[in-house]
Order: C-alpha cells, then sequence, then structure tokens
C-alpha cells in the first residue's frame, strides 16, 4: 500500500482521469489533476455507461448521481433502410444495471469533477503537461499554467490525456495503427414527434454502406452519429428537428500504444488505445483501465498494469473493426449474412447474453 504522501499526477480530467483520481481519492490518495482544456468536454462521442463502468463507480458515489441524471437505454432497435430486423435488449443481461444509461460526456465528466471536489481535490483547468522527464526515483514534470512554466517531481504519473497524449509523447512510446478515411458527424438535437420506442436507441445500416445511429440523450434530446457528413440525413422517420444543438465532423483512429507503461509512468483511456465507437466501449475501456490503475497502486501490483489492460485494449480494437466492416460492407454476401445474423439473434434472446455481457463489460 502506497503512503498517503505518495505524489501523483494525473494528466486529462476526462472519464479516465477523473475516475483514476476519484478511486484514489477515496483510498486516501491525493493526486493532483491537471487538464488543458477550459473545462468538462462540450461535445464528445461517448454517451453510453455500462453496467461495469457503473460497478466501479459505485463506491464512490458517482453512479448513484449518473443514475439520477442519465437515461436507462434497455432495447437497441437494428434496421436495414427502413426494415427493423432485430431488437437487443439490455434488460436480458444478468445483472442488477441490466440497461445501457445514456449521459453525454460533459455531463458525466460534471459529476465526476464534482465528486472529487468533496473529496477536497479540485480539477486544475487550463493547466498544461509541457514534458516528463523520468528520473532516478521520481518524474520531473514540466507544467505550463498562467502563462508560466513550473517544474514538479513526482512518484507516480497516470496519462488520460487522449490520442495526442503528451504523456505517450514525453515517454517515445509508439501509437501504432492508422486512420480511417471516411469522414463521420455527430449532432445533437431536439427532435419532436419521435416515431420510434422512447428511450430506445435505433441503428440503420444502408445497402450502400452508409450507417446511422440515434440514441436518446435527454428529454426530446437526442444524438446521432452517422459515417457521412450529415449524422440526422442518416436517421429515417417522419420527425421533426425542433433545434440543432451541436455538429462535428470526426475521422476514426484505429490505434493502441506498444506498452501501457514505465517504470512510474502509466498510459490509460485514449492516450492507450482508441478505436471506433461502435460496441460503445471506448469511454468505458478508460474507466476500467483507471480503475485497474488505482487498485494496483494500492495492492502495490502495478507491474503487471499494462500485462492486464493491453490485452483488453487490443481485444476491442479487433473485435470493433470487425463490427465497423460488417455494418460498412456493400459486399452482397456479407449483408445477407450479417442480416441473418441479425434476424437469428434478434428472435432468439438466449443468443444477446453473450454479446450484451461484452458490451456491458461484464465479461471479456
Amino acid at each position: 500500500m502506497p503512503s498517503p504522501d505518495t505524489s501523483i499526477l494525473i494528466v486529462g480530467a476526462g472519464p479516465t482521469g477523473l475516475t483514476a483520481a476519484i478511486e484514489l481519492a477515496r483510498r486516501g490518495l491525493r493526486p493532483r489533476i491537471v487538464d488543458k482544456k477550459e473545462g468538462p468536454t462540450p461535445l464528445s462521442k461517448a454517451v453510453g455507461i455500462s453496467s461495469h463502468s457503473l460497478d466501479v463507480l459505485e463506491a464512490s458515489g458517482v453512479s448513484k448521481r449518473l443514475l439520477a441524471q442519465g437515461l436507462k437505454v434497455r432495447h437497441v432497435h437494428f434496421h436495414v433502410e427502413t426494415r427493423e430486423l432485430a431488437t437487443i435488449d439490455f434488460s436480458l443481461l444478468p445483472h442488477r444495471y441490466n440497461f445501457l444509461l445514456s449521459l453525454p460526456q460533459r455531463e458525466t465528466e460534471t459529476i465526476m469533477a464534482d465528486t472529487l471536489a468533496a473529496f477536497g481535490i479540485g480539477v486544475e483547468w487550463r493547466t498544461a503537461l509541457i514534458g516528463l522527464t523520468p528520473c532516478a526515483d521520481k518524474v520531473e514534470a514540466r507544467i505550463g499554467k498562467s502563462g508560466k512554466e513550473e517544474k514538479h517531481d513526482f512518484d507516480i504519473v497516470f496519462g488520460a490525456d487522449g490520442a495526442d497524449s503528451t504523456v505517450r509523447k514525453s515517454l517515445g512510446i509508439d501509437f501504432e495503427g492508422y486512420t480511417h478515411k471516411r469522414q463521420w458527424s455527430i449532432t445533437d438535437a431536439e427532435l419532436a414527434s419521435w416515431p420510434y420506442e422512447p428511450g430506445a436507441a435505433q441503428a440503420f445500416l444502408f445497402r450502400n454502406g452508409d450507417v446511422g445511429f440515434i440514441i436518446p440523450i435527454g428529454e426530446n434530446r437526442f444524438r446521432a452519429v452517422s459515417n457521412t457528413p450529415d449524422a440526422l440525413l442518416h436517421v429515417p422517420g417522419n420527425y421533426r428537428v425542433s433545434q440543432v444543438l451541436r455538429t462535428d465532423r470526426f475521422h476514426i483512429p484505429i490505434r493502441q500504444a506498444v506498452s501501457y507503461q514505465t517504470t512510474a509512468i502509466f498510459l490509460g483511456g485514449d492516450a492507450a488505445h482508441v478505436h471506433s465507437p461502435l460496441g460503445a466501449r471506448g469511454m468505458n475501456l478508460g474507466i476500467e483501465d483507471a480503475a485497474s490503475f488505482a487498485r494496483r497502486l494500492d495492492n502495490g501490483t502495478l507491474e503487471r498494469y499494462s500485462h492486464e489492460r493491453r490485452p483488453v485494449g487490443r481485444r476491442w480494437i479487433k473485435l470493433s473493426e470487425r463490427i465497423l466492416w460488417t455494418a460498412q460492407s456493400t459486399n452482397g454476401f456479407v449483408k445477407a449474412l450479417r442480416n441473418l445474423a441479425m434476424l437469428t439473434i434478434g428472435g432468439i434472446p438466449v443468443l444477446q447474453r453473450p454479446m450484451l455481457e461484452r458490451v456491458a463489460g461484464l465479461k471479456e
């Protein structure tokens, strides 16, 4: 067990970094957490919180607050064009959290930051890591704040600073992979006269390889994601767009760090792995990384952190790529097999459980 005086720097105050800070704080440690942003993320792809993430965050009280604010999504309806092929039922999960909790990442981060503040630890926003230098028994961090550079020594550093991680780059750890050329879009909007099941998610696959996905994120508020420039154009139906709240476009990177750690510096979340949002595991994998880091620091087994977490990330990168390839395929044979599989799984509930347990993080 580390000393209460152990100096720990967490870089990045997204869900991964905040989870690490909260899990350490409830164990009696006082990490310093910095982020170059102005505050919680205004828009991101992450919205679904898994059953296992709720398990992880329960001890700190975060889950209770997330559940009070989020929407419990129990069904995902899959369509080819406008024909519904299957309904995936999260209530089949053998777990007390038998749903996918829908909550925009900004609100998740706000709840986490407030919980951390209750432990007496505040996020240092507008504070950037400039670089790291490992020394004999410490890590020297150069931190920029208010136009000034400071140097501080830390025993442990946890990098949760995203795909463009300064922590990872400072260590010279390769981030192997590629970026898909196809541009995706994301839209948050208020919709009226919604024609589908209230509180359920909808996925649309089109014959030309286009994909549309939409999930409720509040009362009459929805988040749509598509592999096209306009996400809402690929959500068919007779509904009305009352107001577009936010839009963004992005490319999907598929990358993983060759190692998640050195002697005293560790990586988690997007700093360690990035992949397709299909499968709803990106943010949840980061939360699990952070929980593993805190647990291993507490019990003195940090040397096994990368051995535990990197294979999990690798498996999800491979699986999410298979899902993405299948969803976007224009090959007639592949589409026929995909549609048959969806019909079969949708019609036989027992076949859904293994898939749901993986999405929920209950099995890897």
